[in-house]
């Protein structure tokens, strides 16, 4: 289960790859996030169920994703968003801080698009710090299940 503590802690410990922002505007989307960063590299986790099991998707925030067309090309099947309690028991975020690191059990399908950015910016579990990690620690930390390109999905 995810803690602010925890993320604060593995920043500390990955220094030349993460740190943690802190800000006065407590961050709940997109648009109260550009006035810390560059949305444009804001990476989302989305907690979503199929009837292959429970899955973070990692995206770019830049867009709204076509779910059903990302869930078949992912093989995944009757894909939804987790209701807000499911992710808090399974991830220990609230929805809107879900964060991509210490997803303890949940394998992860990622958007290749954020590897283009040096640091992408994540939730913490605190709207009040925002992780700015190199996507590529994203993927040596978490089970990754697959890839995808969000460019293709975008409504």
């Amino acid at each position: 289960m995810a803690s602010y503590e925890q993320i604060r802690r593995f920043a500390d410990e990955h220094a030349d790859r993460a740190r943690i922002i802190e800000h006065e505007t407590a961050i709940v989307d997109l648009e109260s996030g550009a006035k810390v960063f560059d949305a444009t590299k804001a990476a989302a986790t989305y907690i979503v169920e199929a009837r292959e099991g429970v899955f973070a998707v990692v995206a770019s925030a830049a867009g709204h994703l076509k779910w059903r067309q990302l869930g078949r090309a992912l093989g995944l099947h009757q894909i939804h968003l987790v209701p807000p309690e499911l992710v808090k028991e399974r991830t220990g975020y609230d929805v809107g801080t879900v964060g991509p690191l210490l997803l303890d059990g949940v394998r992860m399908f990622f958007d290749r698009r954020l590897l283009n950015h040096d640091f992408v910016y994540c939730g913490t579990e605190d709207a009040h710090h925002t992780l700015a990690i190199d996507p590529q620690l994203i993927i040596d930390s978490n089970d990754i299940a697959g890839y995808f390109d969000s460019a293709e999905f975008l409504k």
